[in-house]
């Protein structure tokens, strides 16, 4: 048997002489010169493991973001691990390829070839993952990443003679699962045209249990969800319902005109001399109210004897 895991051994060396040893790895042990830091968190869950010297569980997950931002900001390792894993090296594609990889935990030994980074190489070699290991399985189920030291993962070269080196004593590894790319799960279980990032995980998740590695590994529950990029397209914004038009301000009709002859005011010049010949004369000056006429106003000299009149007659006083 031989395959692969984080870091490299002592000796390093050629990918045939790597096939002759195989390194055991635990959950934690990132080898010989990982790719990246650790890019895997403690989570709210613990995968149960149940095969002999795997342990009783880990709640170790992968973090997607983490592994993205370490290679974007290390062009030369992210060029290097896009080349282990046949993508094309630049920082938008491994985003992407990253964002669409499955958060799983391995519940069974498992052996793989990994890759170390060796004086700006990747270096493959040969060695058997512990049960508990966080991993990222690509979208036909084959393990791709090791989340611990980031390190890109190929399939097992299987040596009958190898040796391994860091195995328990009296160590007999299971029977491995058999990796091979099928169908997707994205030509599977993916029906709509868009799943937010969370939603991508979901469907995963509640599918996983009926894969033909469920007995390989177990998808973790929930895992950190990729913010660093979209997996889907997400839909268009709808456009804001147009606002209703502001009701028009209301003009008031004009007052009728009164019709006929308008003498309060008069309209024209016109009117005005029409209104004035229809108005009745003005009642006449009353006159004078005449004194009554008597011998003391009449003026006469009604005696006939003094040549006095009216007021001047003493008889008038």
């Amino acid at each position: 048997m031989a395959v692969g895991a984080c870091g490299g051994d002592d000796d390093g060396g050629t990918e045939a002489a790597d096939t002759q040893t195989i390194t055991f790895q635990e959950p934690e042990d990132p080898g010989e010169d990982p790719f990246t830091p650790p890019a895997d968190v403690e989570g709210a869950e613990t995968v149960a493991v149940q095969q002999p010297f795997g342990g009783s569980g880990s709640n170790r997950v992968c973090d997607r973001d983490k592994l993205i931002k370490f290679l974007e900001e290390n062009p030369e390792r992210m060029a290097e691990w896009a080349r282990v894993l046949g993508i094309d090296p630049n920082i938008r594609a491994v985003k992407k390829y990253i964002a669409k990889l499955h958060p799983v935990t391995l519940t069974q030994d498992t052996q793989v070839t990994n890759h170390s980074f060796t004086n700006g190489q990747a270096v493959p070699f040969q060695a058997i993952l512990q049960a508990g290991t966080a991993v990222l399985v690509d979208e036909y189920g084959v393990p791709v990443v090791r989340c611990y030291c980031g390190n890109p993962l190929g399939p097992a070269v299987f040596t009958p003679e190898a040796k391994c080196t860091g195995c328990p004593p009296d160590y007999t590894p299971p029977k491995q699962c058999e990796f091979k790319r099928g169908r997707s799960y994205d030509e599977t279980y993916y029906r709509k045209t868009y799943y937010p990032n969370g939603g991508y995980d979901e469907v995963y998740i509640s599918q996983q249990r009926s894969s033909p590695y469920k007995d390989c590994y177990e998808a973790y529950p929930d895992p950190p969800v990729v913010t660093a990029v979209n997996i889907y397209r997400p839909p268009p914004e709808p456009e804001p319902a147009p606002l209703p038009e502001p009701a028009p301000t209301p003009v008031p009709e004009p007052e009728p005109e009164p019709q006929g002859l308008q003498c309060d005011p008069p309209r024209s010049q016109l009117e005005a001399e029409q209104c004035a010949a229809l108005e009745p004369p003005p009642p006449p000056e009353p006159e004078p109210e005449q004194p009554p006429t008597d011998i003391c106003n009449d003026g006469l000299d009604n005696e006939g004897v003094s040549g006095l009149i009216d007021e001047d007659d003493p008889n008038c006083q």
